[in-house]
């Protein structure tokens, strides 16, 4: 009986952290956002180690090596579309979330894609969401200035924000 009583408290507790739900597959995200492009590309970059440590100011919390470009082009093989997926750490576990930017340098799509926190379900609605969409890559994010948090939802919120802005500096440095 003690066993079955331990084993079912570590489930709980650890069960924030192994389970998450997926809300959107990485490969329907990209054929979703990149359809209507007759070519499609991918290009992975390699962070230097002083692009990690520009990285780090921008997102304290950033462990990014890499950063990975999906393309749409158009049929002069001139990219009209970007997106990458970013990984981020919530309060309670991981989650995803997929980023687009237009040949215009501004974010034409952010969505979650994986969400792992009991609370704060609210980042994954277009509600919350759509207030990134034609923000320059270049303008810096900030929660209360230019993005409105969402009540209860603080970590949440700033997990979207910083893997936003993750991709905004990849975006910067790498197209």
């Amino acid at each position: 009986m003690r066993n079955k009583i331990l084993f079912s408290i570590g489930i709980c507790l650890v069960s924030g952290q192994l389970f998450s739900e997926v809300l959107v597959k990485n490969g329907d995200f990209l054929k979703s956002e990149l359809a209507n492009y007759p070519k499609k590309t991918k290009e992975t970059f390699s962070l230097s180690d002083s692009q990690k440590s520009e990285l780090k100011k921008a997102v304290p919390d950033a462990q990014e090596t890499s950063f990975t470009f999906y393309y749409g082009k158009n049929e002069a093989d001139e990219m009209q579309k970007a997106c990458t997926i970013v990984s981020q750490m919530g309060k309670e576990g991981p989650m995803s979330v997929g980023i687009c930017f237009g040949n215009d340098s501004k974010i034409s799509t952010v969505k979650v894609l994986q969400f792992s926190e009991d609370h704060g379900k609210k980042v994954a609605e277009d509600s919350f969401l759509s207030q990134f969409k034609n923000k320059d890559a270049k303008q810096p994010l900030q929660v209360g200035k230019n993005v409105d948090a969402i009540t209860g939802a603080t970590y949440s919120t700033n997990a979207v924000v910083e893997a936003v802005s993750k991709s905004q500096y990849a975006f910067k440095v790498f197209l």
